[in-house]
């Protein structure tokens, strides 16, 4: 059974959708925004630049950002206007933010960022609360996704102050929940609980408590990487049922997602397919860019695990594709990580080089980053706690004295245990590292051998041309100059030049097979399929073969119906001359040539069988292996390659087909292959 590790997934992603949703948990409705503005519009006295509509014309772009982002950018350009132009600045520090995020969802981060700030700080210098605390927490969002966990912890803590301060219950149950995901993030599980639980206990004594199932599905994620499953599908499955009343269709597509990561992990295939495939459906409902990311990465890990290699590499190259244009590391490193094993699977050990190359690339660097932030975090911590203290100072001194003292000891120790860590954790990549190069080398070695058969290959290939070229042309030739001689009888003329026309026509046949041999290999075999009957094919071939079999007295018995096909023409005619023509060769004066045709699914079995020399299993066994070349000879001295058989197999399987043998020696064989009834 098939054994993969799959990498622990991160939270940005979990992160973002816990913030940009936040309009579905906190908003008011489309429909409602949309009745309330066209009231003002039908008002008597209703002014285009008052607070009431602006704040309306906001709260309907934030509403639109996903469903139809055009919109959004419309509606954004006159609420900013009119804020401008009656100086509303809580409007104007709105509509920046809102900007950010209308940015942030189209992935161009350094404007979001960039908007978020104008927004904070109109929102300070103004004192307005609620627009510093949507600042704050679309900044955290900001540097979450740019990977500077620091940065965004401290935005966070602060926006959690600002919202304590000013009573807002709902953005406090948010930013718990964030700052609990950042943590879980950076591998702090305990510290995610108790901000986890803090959201959720505001949940429930809230008087609306929607928020819950948004708490439970982070929460969900934090027990998933503690290991436990059993009691985070249960939260998900809770959050499910509310989503689904209230049709909320992109955190639908997140629990989906969530409960087939957990089957990933539990290498429960099928049970992951199924909802990963709902998951998808619901992405493709809002074009939702961020949720494609996860659900095409775990689709590629998944279908890895039920070893469909093409799907796996579809849906790889999918989650690369969104994660290169969301810019979201992990999704890109992982994406890497599963094509590299895909693409070892399928053979090409080139590309699946390059893929894990990139992802180690990528590994080393988030592992460096990982505790350069984890520093980070701890020290912004540590700021923000100081800038409280500073105020107890004033109060006093001493016991703020004694507390520094307490935390900058707890921080050296913490500090110290870090860099320990690190220690231990880079010897254990660098172990890692040097067991990778060693398969790689390994890999090197084994293209080099297969490389050297190839070339072995070759030599025999042009050395048995060679000699079955040069041999027929020269008694030819020999022939050609007694005849001119006069020095041959007309008794010797009726014996020799029978048997060299056999060996120009052997001659003629296995140029024709070496020409389309070398075509497929310089080129390719390129297919160019079309409906046939097959039984029109089939009489012209025996009609041109006919001459070859009469002088053997062999009799060519045709009982394939009639029936029409999918195939390339000039391939069918190709292996369907080579098949009979080496049953010809293989098959005793007087002998017997049957070939017939079934009917297997949705497609035609065809079976040309003789009752010549046959061969041993063994020589069956090496027909197929790295292009066969061997000289054999008939039953009437006609010489070949094996060539033309290993031909027939390419380009029955060009067509969509297989071509496979069966004999028992001094009985007769059989050669098989399939071509498709339909397109």
């Amino acid at each position: 059974m098939l054994h993969i590790l799959f990498a622990k997934k991160s939270f940005p992603i979990v992160f973002l959708l816990v913030l940009v949703c936040t309009t579905k948990l906190l908003g008011q409705s489309e429909k409602s925004t949309l009745n309330k503005i066209n009231e003002l519009r039908l008002a008597s006295n209703f002014k285009p630049k008052s607070p009431q509509y602006i704040d309306l014309i906001l709260e309907l772009a934030k509403e639109k950002i996903r469903e139809n982002p055009d919109t959004t950018a419309i509606l954004l350009k006159e609420g900013l206007d009119l804020s401008l132009k009656s100086n509303y600045r809580a409007g104007e520090s709105r509509a920046l933010s809102t900007y950010g995020y209308y940015y942030f969802e189209k992935g161009e981060k350094d404007k979001a960022l960039d908007h978020n700030l104008k927004a904070l700080n109109i929102a300070e210098k103004y004192n307005l609360g609620a627009e510093k605390l949507k600042a704050l927490n679309n900044m955290g969002l900001d540097y979450t996704i740019q990977g500077e966990d620091a940065l965004a912890l401290t935005q966070f803590l602060e926006a959690l102050e600002v919202a304590d301060k000013i009573g807002d219950i709902g953005m406090s149950i948010n930013i718990n929940v964030s700052i609990g995901t950042l943590y879980g993030k950076n591998g702090d599980y305990q510290t995610a609980a108790t901000f986890l639980d803090i959201a959720r206990d505001l949940s429930l004594e809230s008087e609306d408590n929607k928020a819950l199932p948004y708490t439970f599905l982070n929460m969900a994620s934090q027990y998933a990487d503690m290991g436990n499953y059993e009691r985070a599908n249960e939260l998900i499955d809770k959050s499910i049922v509310f989503f689904e009343k209230k049709n909320i269709k992109d955190w639908l597509s997140h629990s989906y997602e969530q409960k087939g990561s957990i089957a990933l992990r539990q290498k429960q295939y099928e049970r992951a397919l199924k909802y990963l495939l709902k998951a998808e459906e619901l992405c493709d409902k809002l074009n939702f860019t961020y949720g494609y990311a996860l659900v095409y990465l775990a689709l590629s890990k998944c279908y890895l695990g039920l070893d469909n290699i093409d799907k796996a590499e579809y849906y790889g190259l999918k989650s690369l594709e969104f994660g290169e244009d969301l810019n979201v590391e992990n999704v890109i490193k992982e994406s890497n990580s599963i094509l590299a094993q895909t693409y070892h699977r399928k053979g090409d050990n080139t590309l699946a080089y390059n893929y894990q190359t990139a992802y180690l690339e990528l590994y080393k660097i988030g592992a460096d980053e990982k505790f350069k932030k984890g520093l980070g975090i701890l020290r912004s911590k540590m700021e923000f706690e100081n800038q409280k203290k500073q105020l107890i100072v004033e109060k006093n001194k001493e016991i703020t004295k004694q507390k520094k003292y307490i935390y900058i000891t707890i921080g050296a120790l913490v500090l110290l245990l870090i860099f320990l860590i690190s220690v231990y954790r880079t010897n254990k990549l660098q172990k890692k590292y040097t067991q990778e190069l060693q398969e790689k080398q390994e890999i090197l070695l084994q293209h080099e051998t297969e490389l050297s058969e190839a070339n072995k290959t070759k030599d025999k290939l042009f050395s048995i041309i060679a000699h079955d070229l040069r041999g027929p042309i020269n008694s030819f030739y020999g022939l050609l100059e007694l005849s001119l001689t006069e020095q041959m009888t007309k008794e010797q003329y009726n014996v020799l030049i029978p048997k060299a026309l056999n060996n120009i026509q052997g001659i003629s046949v296995m140029l024709n097979n070496l020409l389309e041999w070398a075509k497929a290999q310089m080129n390719g075999i390129v297919v160019e399929p079309r409906e046939l009957e097959i039984n029109s094919v089939l009489e012209n071939t025996i009609k041109v073969l006919t001459p070859l079999a009469s002088k053997k007295d062999i009799k060519i018995v045709n009982e394939v119906p009639d029936t029409k096909c999918f195939s390339d023409q000039n391939h069918l005619t190709i292996i369907l001359r080579n098949l009979i023509s080496n049953a010809i060769k293989f098959t005793h004066v007087n002998g017997t040539i049957n070939i017939s045709a079934t009917r297997k699914d949705d497609f035609l079995e065809v079976a040309v069988s003789d009752n010549g020399i046959g061969m041993s299993t063994k020589k069956v066994e090496q027909l197929f292996k790295n292009a066969h070349v061997d000289s054999t000879f008939g039953t009437n001295n006609e010489k070949g390659t094996g060539l033309g058989l290993f031909l027939c197999k390419e380009m029955a399987e060009s067509n969509g087909g297989k071509l496979w043998v069966t004999s028992i020696e001094n009985v007769g064989t059989t050669v098989f292959f399939t071509v498709p009834l339909h397109k």
